[in-house]
């Protein structure tokens, strides 16, 4: 049984998820039975509103059929931090920091300052800023030294992108994280960063609401395939785009990286010396897209004939059924329940016993 008194322990690189085997953005139960985890949706028993999955790690378990979100107990509430006082402080005199970061990653670093990636010197870290629909704050994940990312407490996980995400060239590309999100926004495409590999799809349906249906809408997957032959990267992508065109009624494509590529960043590695107007047009060829279609759906005609009685619609009735005798073909019926259907009928049946000899 999982309950509030449950004690649960942030995966890192030493000990990774035991579900998606990265070292960020999971925890596991202290028992070593449960795991929320970011990425994987497959065997899960829950989801919770920040696109995390619930995953029994011990068949021989027992739980109750309806699972808590567990709470972990504080001596004291957390307080809820001002994120975008956070983020803005930070960013402050950060240029340094951020060009650091830049060659680290192998990136422009004309894409993170177009992200407001920030530095804090105490906790030795660098933000990116997450946000809403609207372009509000509404949470910082962090990056440390070591690799590892954690999003700060008091906030929620948003989506990363610069004010003119869609003034660039191309589709809308929809990649994981902020440093491939930093990576295409460095070179001139339109980019915006998932939290998770599945999560923000509501934040983006709102986001994208008002993208041209001319413009593409591509979700960048990751070429992750597990040894088990699990490939979340491209399943999840693909949930995403479906999820996507269901809401926004449109087609969505999923594709994975250009050239083999493990993800955005890594491919453009592979070009350090290459124009960014170059860049972003060899991304763009490199893509294969897969089309996403939002399920059929029927619209009912408005009916314009004129109103009548229903003695009236059931002389008609009659007389249509009575027309139809010996002329070979389909009749359709689609008069609504009470009109007089079954009644018609057997008065159909009374007019032939008297032509019948």
């Amino acid at each position: 049984m999982v309950n509030s008194s449950d004690s649960w322990i942030r995966v890192s690189h030493a000990s990774p998820c035991p579900v998606c085997e990265k070292p960020d953005n999971c925890t596991v139960s202290s028992d070593g039975k449960m795991a929320w985890c970011g990425r994987i949706s497959d065997g899960s028993i829950l989801e919770n509103r920040d696109g995390q999955y619930l995953h029994r790690l011990r068949e021989d378990a027992r739980y109750v059929e309806r699972v808590q979100i567990p709470i972990p107990q504080r001596k004291q509430k957390t307080p809820r931090t001002d994120q975008p006082a956070i983020a803005s402080a930070w960013s402050r005199n950060a240029a340094e920091p951020r060009n650091r970061l830049a060659k680290h990653l192998g990136i422009s670093l004309a894409g993170l300052t177009a992200l407001d990636v920030g530095w804090n010197e105490s906790s030795r870290c660098w933000s990116f800023p997450e946000k809403d629909a609207s372009g509000n704050i509404i949470g910082v994940n962090t990056l440390m030294e070591d690799g590892s990312k954690k999003r700060l407490a008091g906030g929620k996980a948003g989506l990363t992108y610069s004010c003119q995400w869609n003034k660039g060239s191309g589709p809308v590309l929809l990649v994981e994280g902020g440093s491939d999100t930093a990576a295409l926004t460095g070179i001139g495409l339109n980019a915006v960063g998932r939290p998770s590999n599945l999560g923000g799809v509501a934040l983006l349906t709102e986001l994208l609401a008002d993208v041209s249906i001319q413009q593409d809408i591509v979700v960048i997957g990751e070429r992750d395939l597990k040894s088990n032959s699990h490939w979340p990267g491209k399943e999840e992508a693909t949930k995403t785009a479906r999820r996507l065109a269901n809401a926004l009624n449109r087609t969505v494509f999923w594709s994975l990286p250009p050239d083999d590529a493990k993800d955005s960043r890594a491919w453009l590695q592979q070009f350090p010396e290459l124009p960014l107007d170059s860049a972003a047009a060899l991304y763009i060829s490199g893509l294969n897209p897969i089309a996403v279609n939002p399920p059929p759906y029927f619209v009912a005609p408005i009916d314009t004939a004129p109103e009548m009685t229903i003695t009236e619609w059931r002389q008609q009735m009659l007389q249509a059924r009575l027309n139809s005798l010996g002329t070979p073909g389909f009749y359709l019926d689609s008069s609504v329940t009470g009109s007089g259907k079954s009644s018609i009928d057997f008065e159909v049946i009374r007019n032939m016993s008297r032509i019948v000899p």
